[in-house]
């Protein structure tokens, strides 16, 4: 059963994009802060990512913890950079400016509805990794749409857009070929 809260959909985006949960709640150094979700690169924790929703506690309540992790962090001389990611009612802006002096503020707004999932990865889009076409897949459409196109163009055109698939090289040598042909046929009409 998956959880459906909107804790519960941060969690799931952040785990698969790779995030270990911090489990047992969060500790720096003695000190002991309860959080619904923190987190941290699995391979690499040069970030502490804190999740909370804003509809079950208080911004005064909010500012202070999270102040207070901040402050933590640095006693301990941590190198760590905090990103709260805020779930539920959007934070008033005097909220948002007070966590922002001491942390990253990514709220979500509202994910709710069929098409949460494609919202909450827009809200969380600079934790996540980025997700680029299949270059085969871009470059085999590209091409049929050239080729296509091609069947209208010269036959020294056709010929270059005809080896482009075949790569750099091909496509080279082809150019080559093409300019000493034209260079015997110039130097042939001149003698």
């Amino acid at each position: 059963m998956t959880d459906s809260t909107p804790v519960g959909r941060v969690t799931v985006a952040l785990e698969n994009a790779g995030y270990q949960r911090i489990a047992n709640g969060l500790q720096i150094g003695e000190l002991k802060f309860q959080f619904p979700a923190a987190f941290v690169k699995a391979k690499n924790s040069a970030e502490l990512i804190l999740v909370v929703d804003i509809a079950s506690e208080s911004e005064p309540q909010l500012t202070r913890k999270v102040d207070g992790v901040a402050r933590a962090l640095d006693i301990a001389s941590s190198t760590r950079s905090l990103t709260l990611v805020v779930t539920g009612p959007r934070p008033s802006a005097a909220a948002l400016e007070s966590l922002g002096r001491v942390c990253r503020v990514l709220p979500t707004g509202n994910i709710s509805g069929d098409d949460g999932d494609e919202v909450l990865k827009n809200w969380l889009a600079v934790l996540l990794p980025l997700s680029l076409p299949q270059p085969e897949s871009v470059a085999g459409n590209s091409l049929a749409r050239i080729h296509a196109v091609a069947q209208t163009l010269d036959e020294t055109t056709r010929k270059l857009i005809d080896v482009a698939s075949q790569g750099e090289g091909a496509v080279s040598k082809e150019l080559y070929s093409i300019i000493d042909a034209a260079a015997v046929q110039a130097k042939e009409k001149t003698i």
